[in-house]
Parts: structure tokens; sequence; C-alpha cells
């Protein structure tokens, strides 16, 4: 079924890079897998992750899978079904987008001290991030050390890392310390980690927020020209 998902899903690789990331790392539960569509289950994230063709069998393969705590679908019609349905406090529309080039990124003058964070700043970083994640949630990431900090003398003035299910985000930095270029330090380095280990980088983006749009094309992003979805409470 990998093969089956991988042949669908890479017809429009950028596009569904949140679905392939899962596949080839071992952390997909593939239930459907055919022509028309990949159903499955992101196993680190607990996230049911669906695009297809055909918006029946979609909403079919939702009905049987039951209500599911975080969702994530490719196609406008089957977000809106499983809004109504369901009832989700939120549905977070986003592009996808990706780095697809193989050189690392060069930091031209690295002024931020970057280390991972661990639980000793889960109050820290929940402060500054928990409009989308809740305390739990970030106290997973930083367990897993998926979340790194940047700072100057020794004071942390932003983050950023990975979600469950793969992605690069967390992204903050603190207000202080806002428009001197931290952001693009921060992100910059969250791509050359996924490089290194030979990964291809994506992250999502919301599209009223233009200052994160502009920032991952001025790193070298490409977005996506539709949006996938998110659903959870």
């Amino acid at each position: 079924m990998k093969e089956k998902a991988l042949k669908y899903l890479e017809k429009n690789s950028l596009f569904h890079m949140s679905m392939i990331f899962p596949i080839k790392r071992g952390t997909a539960d593939i239930f459907y897998a055919k022509d028309d569509g990949v159903f499955f289950r992101e196993t680190e994230s607990n996230a049911y992750m669906l695009s297809i063709t055909d918006f029946n069998k979609g909403r079919e393969l939702f009905d049987k899978a039951g209500r599911q705590n975080l969702v994530c679908v490719f196609q406008k019609d089957i977000a809106v079904y499983l809004h109504k349905k369901h009832n989700y406090r939120k549905c977070m529309e986003n592009f996808q987008a990706v780095y697809t080039k193989k050189v690392p990124i060069k930091i031209e003058q690295r002024r931020l001290d970057i280390q991972p964070l661990n639980l000793s700043h889960l109050d820290l970083v929940y402060e500054h991030y928990h409009d989308d994640v809740d305390y739990d949630y970030l106290k997973r990431r930083l367990s897993t050390s998926a979340i790194y900090g940047s700072f100057i003398n020794d004071e942390l003035c932003g983050f950023a890392g990975t979600h469950e299910e793969g992605s690069i985000g967390i992204l903050k930095v603190l207000e202080k310390f806002r428009r001197q270029g931290f952001a693009l330090e921060l992100e910059s380095y969250m791509v050359n980690i996924f490089l290194e280990r030979g990964d291809i980088p994506f992250a999502q983006v919301n599209p009223p927020n233009t200052a994160s749009i502009a920032l991952h094309k001025k790193i070298g992003f490409e977005l996506s020209a539709d949006c996938l979805y998110w659903l959870f409470d």
C-alpha cells in the first residue's frame, strides 16, 4: 500500500509533502491507497490524514473512522463536511511550504546561540505559544528535544521546532527581539537540520499571515497553490 499511496501523492508532491513525509519515515498506518486517494493515521500525532478526488468516497472513509481529535484533509469540501458534522472548534487553512533545494542555507552572520530546549523552559514557551496547541503538547515536544531556543547573552529571544507529524513550526520570536532578522535565522537553522538528516523541509503557513509567507519565500520555500485543512478542538 505504501507504493500505491506514494504514487498518488507524488502527482503533486509539493502539496502533499505532509503526507509523504510520514509514509517515508514509517509513521503512517495506511487504511486506503488507490488511484483516487490516500487515507491514513499518522502514528506520532494520531492525526487522520486524507487526500482524495471523490468527495463521496472521502465522506465514506471518514464516516467509517468516526470523529477523530485531529484531522488533516486536502480538499475543502471534505473539510467543510467534517467541520459541520463534528463541530470542531478549529478549522485551520494552510498553504504547504516546501524547501526543495538540496544545499543547506548559509547563514552569513550568525548572531544566535541555538540549542535544544528542555522541560525547564515549558512555562516560558507556553506563555508565548499557546493559541493552537495546549500545555501537554508542548511538554511532549520539549521532552523529545523537538524545540530549539535561540539565545543572546543567555537570554531566550525565540524558538522554533517540529510538530509531531513532522512539519517545521512552533516558531516565535519574543516581542522585544522582533524586526532583527531572528526568525529568518531560526527557520534557516531548522531547514538545515532537515537537510543534514536527508529529509525535505516542509512547513505550513496560514494565508492571512503575510509576514510568515514573506519569510518562507525569502528563505526559498515554495508554496502550494491550494490549501490543506487541519480540524481539531
